[in-house]
C-alpha cells in the first residue's frame, strides 16, 4: 500500500492510480505542492513558473499537475533527475606541494591553513597550479 504522505509514493499515485489519487485530501496535496511543481518544471518550465505565485493554492496547483500526469501510463523517466557519482575521496593526491611553497602561498595571499584547506577542497586545480609555479620559481633561484 502506498502512503500518500511520502513524496515519491504520492508521485506514483498521481501518475498511476487515479482512483486512489481522487481520495487524497487537499492537505496532503498541499504538503507536496513545492516539490511536485519543482519536478514538473523539469519538463514544463514555463508552466511551472506560472504557478510560482505567493498565496496560490498549493492543492490546486497539484490538482493541475495531476491533470497533466493523467497523460502518462507510469512515472516518466525525466521526473527523476540523476546525480553524478562522487569521485573517490580517499584517493591520495599525486602531487604533494613542498612546505616552503605552501608557506610562500599563505604569506602571498594572506590566508591561514583553514582557508588553504578549503581551497584544496573547492579549487584544487587552481591551487596546485599556483603552488607548482611557486616551486618552479624557488627552484630557479636555488640554482
Amino acid at each position: 500500500m502506498l502512503d500518500e504522505t511520502k513524496l515519491f509514493d504520492f508521485v506514483k499515485i498521481m501518475f498511476t492510480k487515479k482512483s486512489q489519487y481522487d481520495k487524497i485530501k487537499n492537505h496532503n496535496k498541499k504538503r507536496h505542492h513545492f516539490m511536485i511543481n519543482r519536478f514538473m518544471a523539469i519538463k514544463y518550465p514555463a508552466n511551472a513558473q506560472m504557478f510560482n505565485v505567493n498565496g496560490i493554492s498549493g492543492a490546486n496547483v497539484v490538482e493541475s499537475w495531476a491533470m497533466v500526469a493523467q497523460r502518462f501510463k507510469s512515472v516518466p523517466g525525466w521526473f527523476y533527475t540523476k546525480t553524478k557519482k562522487s569521485a573517490a575521496k580517499n584517493k591520495a593526491d599525486k602531487y604533494i606541494p613542498t612546505e616552503q611553497a605552501v608557506q610562500i602561498y599563505l604569506n602571498k595571499n594572506e590566508i591561514g591553513m583553514r582557508d588553504f584547506n578549503d581551497l584544496k577542497i573547492f579549487a584544487k586545480e587552481d591551487l596546485y597550479s599556483d603552488l607548482k609555479k611557486i616551486e618552479n620559481q624557488v627552484d630557479v633561484y636555488k640554482k
